[in-house]
């Protein structure tokens, strides 16, 4: 069985005791250290994670206002190029009108002037008519003057 001896244990206490310290000096104190130091390692990489998350956040968070003020401004140049193109469609529309406009005033011009110089020329060709009808039938030959009066007066007696 087992003999309990009381010197032996006394001395095993004591190499115990000094194993103890020996150990807490030696292996005890550099591993909490070390735990320590990687306890506070860690909570240092946490906290640079967290700051870094949060810079991260707000980089989202200004990209995404920028990129709401870029599609804002974006609608803007295509409304902006829109009314250009509007009133463009407008200007040319306007300026094609009065150039038609005044290209059939210019025909309409053109017309009359025509219209007027058959005139004339039927004018000058009754004139003519009339006065050799007139020399048949006098049977002598009138001035011109007095042809061209004759012939002026029948013409506005008809024509009235």
């Amino acid at each position: 069985m087992l003999d309990i001896h009381p010197g032996l244990m006394i001395w095993t206490i004591i190499t115990f005791v000094i194993l103890l310290f020996i150990l807490k000096k030696a292996a005890w104190t550099p591993i909490l250290k070390a735990l320590d130091d990687r306890e506070m390692g860690i909570k240092a990489n946490i906290e640079a994670a967290r700051k870094a998350k949060e810079e991260a956040d707000l980089a989202i968070e200004e990209n995404r206002r920028k990129l709401a003020e870029a599609q804002a401004e974006a609608q803007k140049v295509i409304a902006k190029a829109r009314q250009d193109a509007e009133r463009l469609g407008e200007q040319l529309k306007a300026q094609y009108k009065a150039e038609a406009d005044a290209a059939r005033e210019r025909a309409i011009k053109e017309i009359d002037l025509e219209r007027q110089a058959a005139v004339n020329e039927i004018r000058k060709e009754i004139t003519y008519l009339a006065v050799a009808a007139a020399e048949k039938i006098v049977g002598k030959s009138i001035s011109a003057e007095d042809h061209k009066r004759l012939v002026m007066e029948g013409i506005q007696e008809n024509f009235n």
